[in-house]
């Protein structure tokens, strides 16, 4: 805590994930003993542009979110809210249940119905999360039902009215929803969309409702053209948000050389499913990303991190480079 609200924050950092006192010693020791050229130093200031990129249904892992859930109050607001909207409407069903399955089981949904509300669900959570740490998106972007997030991000609708379109995907609900008297209020977009659609970005409201939500989630343009287009956006950092990483694999195959991934964004995938990272449970794979975030420059508010805790400065020895010279001049 008084590491990070106590001291100043340099261009050059590192960040280091541990639970333990043995974990922190490995942790810095692999930082004694890297090569130099491969340390992080981020080329411009810490106001760099990020992207928040939504996954959509395929590869979802639920316990991800059922971890963050548990431990971040950030998460659990957002989500309860959900989920008492989501009773409402479905005649007293919980969403909890529904993403999480019953106390104690580590699987998800078992009606592919509810999987859809779930994730969009647990990605408005997970970006309020993030924005609790200080890291907010000036880009968006989304496939399947992580494009109704990404729009929910731009401020295209409201939490609630995006619920209404997951949760009515493949149904009448969508129609009614986007058309009638009770249909959602599309506004232009807050902060840059990028279409699945198209690949590019959305100019106004006009073209959303003329787009038309179904058509987002049944003829996808190809992830290239989106990736490319951040690039073009100069974008630094994409954040993959969602159960399935997309983006890291086809940033990470492209050499510098080739057209296009020059100038690519940095991909952070802050929640995967087992064996997909190092981090054990999702807990852990946020706080990576945000350690990650935080290497390549990003401004990160400590204080989120330790949302629900109480947490006060302690008194610290100086810097080892602080020196003060005692010699008697003649």
């Amino acid at each position: 805590w008084t590491a990070g609200i106590g001291r100043s924050h340099y261009h050059r950092r590192a960040g280091v994930v541990f639970r333990d006192t043995r974990s922190l010693e490995e942790g810095l020791r692999e930082l004694v003993q890297a090569d130099a050229a491969a340390a992080k130093e981020p080329a411009g200031e810490t106001a760099r542009k990020v992207a928040f990129v939504y996954t959509g249904e395929a590869g979802q892992w639920f316990r991800m979110a059922k971890d963050l859930y548990r431990t971040e109050p950030v998460i659990r607001a957002v989500m309860d809210h959900c989920d008492a909207v989501f009773k409402e409407a479905r005649f007293g069903i919980s969403l909890i249940e529904a993403a999480f399955g019953p106390e104690g089981a580590d699987d998800g949904p078992d009606d592919a119905a509810w999987a859809a509300p779930a994730i969009y669900a647990m990605q408005c959570a997970v970006t309020a999360l993030w924005s609790s740490v200080g890291v907010r998106p000036s880009v968006v972007a989304g496939r399947g039902v992580g494009e109704l997030a990404a729009a929910q991000t731009a401020g295209v609708f409201g939490l609630e009215d995006g619920l209404r379109l997951a949760s009515g995907r493949r149904s009448e609900e969508m129609r009614r929803a986007l058309s009638g008297p009770d249909r959602v209020t599309i506004a232009p977009p807050s902060i840059v969309l990028v279409s699945s659609v198209t690949g590019g970005v959305v100019q106004n409201a006009e073209e959303l409702e003329e787009t038309d939500w179904r058509r987002w989630k049944d003829e996808p343009a190809p992830i290239e053209n989106g990736l490319n287009t951040l690039a073009e956006l100069g974008v630094h950092v994409a954040v993959e948000i969602g159960p399935h990483g997309l983006l890291s694999p086809m940033a990470n195959s492209s050499s510098p050389d080739s057209d296009g991934a020059a100038g690519r964004p940095v991909v952070l995938e802050c929640l995967l499913g087992p064996g997909q990272g190092a981090a054990a449970d999702g807990e852990g794979r946020f706080i990576e990303a945000v350690a990650g975030a935080y290497e390549l420059g990003l401004s990160v508010s400590f204080p989120g991190l330790f949302a629900g805790e109480t947490r006060r400065r302690v008194s610290l020895p100086g810097y080892a480079f602080q020196r003060r010279r005692h010699w008697i001049e003649t």
